[in-house]
């Protein structure tokens, strides 16, 4: 079982989702970006974002991993999600995230990604959190770079995307190195 702390900087927090959540996390994986650049189903349905609501509990319970809703942290309205996917064998995890078209260029994911890698760090025992960016999201690389993760290296070829080979630049932040 995982214990989330409340996780905030006073400009986001986040937190597991809520059944309250389906419908801005339904609407917000319509945007083209999320769907060109994330691992979304395609097409994104009410349906899947019960299920996401769903399994994030679930991870939570089986200490697999952490899906959580970044939200504002006045207003607490979705303005993103930032998951962790835990490999306990090797105290290791894995954060990918993205952010709702209107909070986009306020530094929204980097904060999250601080939040939840920290948090890891800190407090779970990870060594090691890691990245895998679509390498056509200059955006969020850049994410990744002001938060401390170092690129590693380009995993060619590496997934198949909405028909179409996508490559994958991986990097990762270890205990001390997270900006």
């Amino acid at each position: 079982m995982i214990e989330v702390p409340d996780l905030s900087d006073g400009m986001v927090r986040c937190r597991p989702p809520a059944r309250d959540d389906v419908d801005a996390i339904h609407a917000a994986c319509q945007d083209p970006a999320i769907v060109r650049f994330t691992r979304i189903p395609v097409p994104y349905t009410r349906v899947h974002a019960q299920a996401f609501v769903r399994n994030a509990a679930h991870e939570l319970r089986a200490g697999t991993g952490a899906h959580l809703v970044v939200a504002d942290a006045t207003t607490d309205a979705l303005v993103g999600v930032c998951g962790l996917v835990l490999d306990r064998t090797r105290r290791s995890g894995e954060v990918g995230y993205w952010v709702v078209p209107t909070a986009r260029g306020r530094r929204v994911a980097r904060r999250a990604v601080r939040l939840v890698a920290g948090w890891a760090l800190r407090d779970l025992g990870l060594l090691r959190v890691q990245v895998m960016i679509d390498a056509r999201n200059a955006a969020s690389q850049r994410v990744a770079e002001a938060c401390g993760f170092r690129r590693e290296g380009l995993l060619r070829s590496y997934e198949d995307r909405l028909g179409e080979r996508i490559d994958f630049v991986i990097g990762c932040v270890l205990p001390g190195e997270l900006r």
